[in-house]
């Protein structure tokens, strides 16, 4: 959940984009692993939410957790499911780590993964920090 409330007095949704880094090294494997449709629909289910993020409440609910916020700038992490699976969505496993922008209404898919491809050597919190850190050291010094 969010520690401080997204203000939007405009009603307009986030552009929501994929960094090419989360292309890269996650959503190809994904993709790979389930059906084209079963993933587009995903996909598109994980945009359209991420999106509507300050009109549907999502950062009050037990699918996001904040990791850093300062000013306008937040990098949460955002549990999802596989459409059509039946496992919930906590216990799936399956989680985005997402910079967002309130001023710009932009928000970027940074990372793209399962709990099951985090190294053993680390614990999550340490390895998002870590990849942040050098793969968006912008981001994460404007939540810092």
């Amino acid at each position: 959940m969010f520690s401080h409330q997204l203000i939007s007095t405009d009603n307009l949704a986030f552009l929501t984009t994929f960094s090419e880094y989360s292309l890269r090294h996650f959503k190809r494997n994904f993709e790979k692993d389930y059906p084209k449709k079963v993933w587009r629909e995903t996909e598109k289910s994980i945009l359209y939410e991420i999106s509507e993020i300050s009109k549907n409440n999502l950062g009050f609910t037990q699918k996001v957790d904040e990791l850093w916020q300062k000013d306008n700038f937040w990098i949460f992490k955002y549990d999802f499911r596989i459409v059509g699976m039946k496992k919930s969505t906590r216990s799936a496993g399956n989680r985005c780590i997402v910079f967002l922008d309130n001023l710009k209404k932009q928000a970027e898919i940074l990372l793209i993964y399962r709990k099951t491809d985090l190294p053993k050597n680390k614990s999550e919190q340490a390895y998002i920090e870590a990849v942040v850190r050098n793969e968006f050291p912008s981001y994460y010094s404007a939540t810092r």
